[in-house]
């Protein structure tokens, strides 16, 4: 029998990424799985929103003895922007962990896959919202590099109301 326990829920805060969000949680919630939303941003936002995060906590000091790490900091800014996708019970039931990471110059969906491999991630569901012609011919989108690069499975979301998905997915062929 197929069991996950770490799924993982990559997440820009878009529509097709909420859509993931409802089908992860319900995976993890059936096989009592760990929940972690990764929110990977460009390094000059990851920088600033962690930089931004410092200065509040030398304005309200919380009592603690020492300055919290880059990671530890990073966490907070996860946590305050993404904890508003999960309700409380979502996140009691799923043992959500939220997680901020920066892009790097090889793009998010490295450090996705990345993420996945150090994490030993059983599953990434991850939304996905059609491309136009030129969009993929550029490059393809990060859902289709995950799917290519990593090493675990990936369940692939579409958001229901995308209809540049419904029409692109009578020509895209699948990869297996």
């Amino acid at each position: 029998m197929i069991a996950f326990s770490r799924i993982l829920i990559p997440t820009n805060l878009g529509d097709p990424s909420k859509e993931a969000i409802r089908y992860g949680v319900g995976l993890a919630r059936s096989f009592g799985a760990r929940l972690f939303l990764l929110h990977v941003l460009r390094d000059k936002d990851y920088d600033a929103a962690v930089e931004a995060e410092r200065v509040l906590e030398e304005l309200v000091p919380d009592g603690a003895t020492r300055e919290p790490s880059a990671d530890e900091v990073a966490r907070t800014v996860a946590r305050a922007d993404l904890e508003q996708l999960l309700t409380q019970q979502e996140e009691r039931d799923t043992r959500a962990e939220f997680i901020l990471r920066p892009a790097g110059a090889d793009g998010p969906h490295v450090a996705i896959v990345e993420f996945a491999r150090e994490s030993e991630i059983d599953l990434i569901v991850i939304g996905k919202h059609g491309l136009g012609r030129l969009e993929h011919m550029l490059g393809g989108s990060v859902t289709e590099k995950v799917l290519r690069l990593a090493q675990c499975p990936v369940m692939v979301v579409k958001h229901p109301g995308d209809k540049l998905m419904l029409q692109a997915e009578r020509t895209q062929i699948i990869e297996a």
